[in-house]
C-alpha cells in the first residue's frame, strides 16, 4: 500500500455499515489462541494468523511514521524558507545628515520611502543634481569628513563640556551632548566623568547653585589631521549676573576620530551624533 493510499485511508474512512458481505464462517468474537471460535485448532493456521497480525502492525506503524516524517519535512522546509526570506531583508537604515556652510548639523534623520514621482519631477531633479555635482566637486568618501564639520563639532563639544547654566534642562542637554561624542573605551570618557562628577568646584550642577559660566570659543586650529587646538574664554558671573572676576582664557588639545557605522550602532547614537565624530582624548589648561 502506498503512502497516498494510507493518507486517503486516514482521511476518508469507510463507515462500518459499508463493509463487504461477512463470511458466515467468521465470527465477531475475538481470536482465541490464534484461531476463530468454532474452528478446529490448527497450529499452522494459528501461527500464520499471528504472523500476519504482527506484520500488518509493523506495516501500519511504518506508514504512520512515513506520514509524520513527510509532514515534518514540509514544516522544516517552510521554516527554512521563512528564515531565508527574513535574512534577505536589509538591516541597514540610511540616515541623511544635513550641515550648513559653517559645518553645524542642521537636520538628521532616516530616509523615508517615497512614492512614484512624476517623470518630469525626476527629470528636473536629475538635472539639478548634476549641476550641483559639477559645482561642488566629487562626493567625499565615508570616514573623511570635511575639516569644517570637525571644527564645528569640536567647538560645540568644548562649549558643552565647560558651560555652567542655571537652567537644569539646558545643562543636562549639554552634558548629554558632550557624552554623545565619547566612546566607553576611550581615555576621554573617564576624564570627563571626573570633571563632571568630581568636586563641587568642577561639577556644573553644583556650580550652577551659585554661579554661571559662559564659554566663547576663540580659535579651533588643526595641529595634526586628528588633533585640534582649541582656545576659549570663560566668563563667570553669580546668580544675579554680576561679574566675578576677569574673563579667563583656556587652551586645550582635542584628539578626534570618525567611527564607522556598524549594525550595532543604535538609532539613539545616530540621532545624538549623526556624523559619528568622537573625542579620543583631550587635555586643557588655563593660560591667563
Amino acid at each position: 500500500m502506498s503512502i497516498a493510499d494510507t493518507l486517503k485511508g486516514l482521511i476518508f474512512k469507510k463507515p462500518a455499515n459499508s463493509a463487504e458481505p461477512r463470511d458466515p464462517r467468521r465470527s465477531k468474537e475475538p481470536l482465541a489462541g490464534g484461531r476463530r471460535a468454532g474452528e478446529a485448532e490448527n497450529p499452522y493456521l494459528a501461527a500464520r494468523r499471528t504472523w500476519n497480525d504482527h506484520v500488518g502492525s509493523v506495516v501500519s506503524q511504518r506508514q504512520t511514521w512515513q506520514v509524520i516524517g513527510i509532514l515534518s519535512l514540509l514544516i522544516a522546509l517552510a521554516g527554512v524558507g521563512g528564515v531565508i526570506h527574513i535574512g534577505s531583508q536589509s538591516k541597514f537604515i540610511p540616515y541623511v545628515v544635513e550641515v550648513d556652510k559653517l559645518g553645524q548639523t542642521v537636520a538628521a534623520g532616516p530616509v523615508q520611502a517615497a512614492g512614484k514621482a512624476d517623470p518630469r519631477v525626476i527629470h528636473a531633479a536629475v538635472a539639478d543634481w548634476m549641476s550641483c555635482a559639477r559645482i561642488a566637486g566629487p562626493v567625499q568618501a565615508a570616514g573623511k569628513a570635511d575639516p569644517r564639520v570637525i571644527h564645528a563639532a569640536v567647538a560645540d563639544w568644548m562649549s558643552c563640556a565647560r558651560m555652567v547654566s542655571p537652567d537644569v534642562a539646558l545643562q543636562r542637554k549639554c552634558v548629554f551632548k558632550a557624552y554623545s561624542m565619547l566612546a566607553p573605551n576611550d581615555p576621554a570618557t573617564p576624564k570627563m566623568n571626573e570633571w563632571l562628577n568630581g568636586t563641587p568646584d568642577s561639577s556644573p550642577f553644583k556650580r550652577a547653585e551659585k554661579e554661571m559660566v559662559s564659554v566663547e570659543i576663540k580659535t579651533v586650529i588643526p595641529q595634526t589631521p586628528d588633533t585640534w587646538q582649541v582656545e576659549w574664554v570663560e566668563t563667570t558671573r553669580d546668580r544675579q549676573g554680576t561679574l566675578k572676576g576677569q574673563p579667563v582664557t583656556w587652551r586645550a588639545l582635542v584628539t578626534t576620530y570618525i567611527a564607522e557605522v556598524t549594525p550595532n550602532t543604535t538609532d539613539e547614537q545616530l540621532r545624538n551624533n549623526p556624523l559619528s565624530i568622537y573625542v579620543r582624548d583631550y587635555s586643557w589648561s588655563r593660560i591667563q
